[in-house]
């Protein structure tokens, strides 16, 4: 963090690719007590310099994680698919333009491998051990016909669909079709289009909250203040959100609320009382609580606070920083973040005894873990070679997965609401911007496309859809 970052106030629009426009001035107050005590709390260290600034070469056809790596649990195994396109639909000039549209859709769903795909984010690498549906493509009138079938020998067909070609058809168009489509297919609300928030610092200006789409477009300013806003987490319906707000009162968290009439929360406010120093934010189930870091007596600790009475209670009295706190799916655990060993490592706590249990061992970095949507995976930053990397391991710390590799940092991620993908902050351009990655490792891309010299951390992934 800097301190001698610009206010921004209310005023400020967001456009891209361009710049951040807006009306500010300085905030005339010293904010360097609160952001040092703020970056111990976050455990935040030293960016490390990017060493490669492109892409990773794509895997070899024996490092292939699509064919050797099956994770057991919802999501992390892809249907590998086959677009079948029937004869004369391939010389159709409407069905030219859209072929591409529905191919990065169809991947981007998180569902799906594509078998000799144009596009270079899920195609596959080598040639497939199985090939599960398929997708077949005819023209009916002016109409695109899509017919999904099971690849097994009675061709059982699974879902249909349809496009217009005789009228422009709009990507939002294909990413309703795919939508529809996963629903279908998994009984789960397909997530194209949806909503994340995160953390967006443009060069001279503070540190603002930002929403966008899963294909990164209409960023569109959520903060409104002079001061520093960070960590934003959404609640479990996306009816509002929390983030921490670091100004001259100190450390605060704040309710934006984004539905007041659905939430049944109230109007956006603060939660936490001015002159000490508070972070974080992680919902429960339920959505009417959250869990903080609180600094009491020079030691931070968890507490819970009831969002509709403000009621606090302390879960948590160790010596050290208890931070990074994260709601299990069934309410009855936090996985948290604490440096009482002598180093950060993650923790369970059980809610209704208080008693607590580290699961990591290995590293002396373990981090920012957070719970999968089925309760069955903690996904969490481990400290590797010196250099950041995302992981997921199962409920009890074991069965450790690595998700990404290379010679850059990579961290802060959260599971896409179905479990199927994660979002992460990375430097690998020399900025820190967001990707999204399969949750088995492949199929890499990044989210934005935001100017150089403009930071992006803190993802929170919801699935309603762009937010105003």
């Amino acid at each position: 963090m800097r301190t001698a970052d610009k206010g921004m106030n209310a005023k400020a629009q967001l456009q891209l690719p361009g710049t951040l426009r807006t009306e500010s001035r300085a905030g005339g107050y010293s904010l360097a007590p609160w952001l040092a005590a703020a970056a111990l709390l976050l455990f935040s260290a030293a960016p490390l310099k990017a060493q490669d600034t492109a892409p990773p070469p794509p895997p070899s056809a024996s490092e292939d994680p699509t064919q050797d790596i099956f994770i057991e649990g919802l999501g992390f195994s892809k249907l590998i698919l086959k677009i079948e396109p029937m004869e004369g639909l391939a010389e159709n000039t409407s069905y030219q333009r859209i072929e591409g549209l529905l191919e990065k859709n169809l991947c981007w769903s998180g569902l799906f491998n594509l078998i000799r795909s144009n596009t270079r984010y899920c195609k596959l690498n080598s040639s497939p051990r199985r090939e599960d549906m398929r997708l077949v493509l005819s023209l009916e009138d002016s109409v695109m016909k899509l017919r999904l079938h099971d690849a097994g020998p009675e061709m059982l067909q699974l879902y249909e669909g349809e496009l217009d070609l005789s009228r422009v058809t709009d990507e939002n168009s294909v990413m309703a079709l795919v939508n529809k489509l996963t629903e279908k297919i998994t009984g789960q609300e397909g997530l194209l289009g949806s909503s994340m928030a995160f953390v967006l610092r443009q060069p001279g200006y503070a540190k603002v909250i930002v929403t966008t789409d899963t294909h990164g477009r209409e960023v569109k300013l959520l903060s409104a203040n002079r001061d520093i806003n960070l960590l934003p987490r959404f609640s479990p319906k996306g009816f509002g959100l929390v983030y921490t707000v670091l100004g001259r009162k100190g450390s605060q968290v704040y309710y934006h609320s984004l539905s007041p009439e659905q939430d049944g929360l109230g109007q956006s406010r603060f939660i936490t009382k001015p002159g000490s120093l508070n972070t974080g934010g992680a919902f429960s189930p339920s959505g009417d609580r959250v869990v903080i870091t609180m600094s009491v007596n020079q030691n931070a600790d968890l507490f819970m606070v009831n969002i509709r009475n403000s009621k606090v209670k302390q879960l948590t009295s160790r010596m050290g920083i208890e931070t990074q706190a994260h709601w299990s799916h069934d309410g009855k655990k936090l996985a948290f973040v604490s440096d009482r060993s002598g180093t950060p490592q993650i923790y369970l706590l059980d809610l209704e005894t208080l008693e607590d249990l580290r699961i990591t061992f290995d590293g002396v970095y373990n981090a920012d873990p957070k719970w999968s949507p089925d309760g069955r995976s903690i996904l969490f930053t481990k400290r590797v070679d010196g250099v950041d990397q995302i992981h997921i391991m199962d409920e009890y710390g074991e069965n450790v997965r690595r998700v990404t590799r290379g010679m850059y940092t990579a961290e802060q991620a959260e599971w896409s609401p179905d479990g199927r993908q994660v979002v992460f902050a990375s430097n690998r351009t020399g900025d820190f911007k967001l990707y999204i990655v399969s949750a088995d490792g492949s199929n890499l891309r990044r989210l934005t496309n935001t100017p150089k010299g403009f930071d992006e951390n803190s993802p929170s992934w919801t699935y309603r859809r762009i937010l105003r």
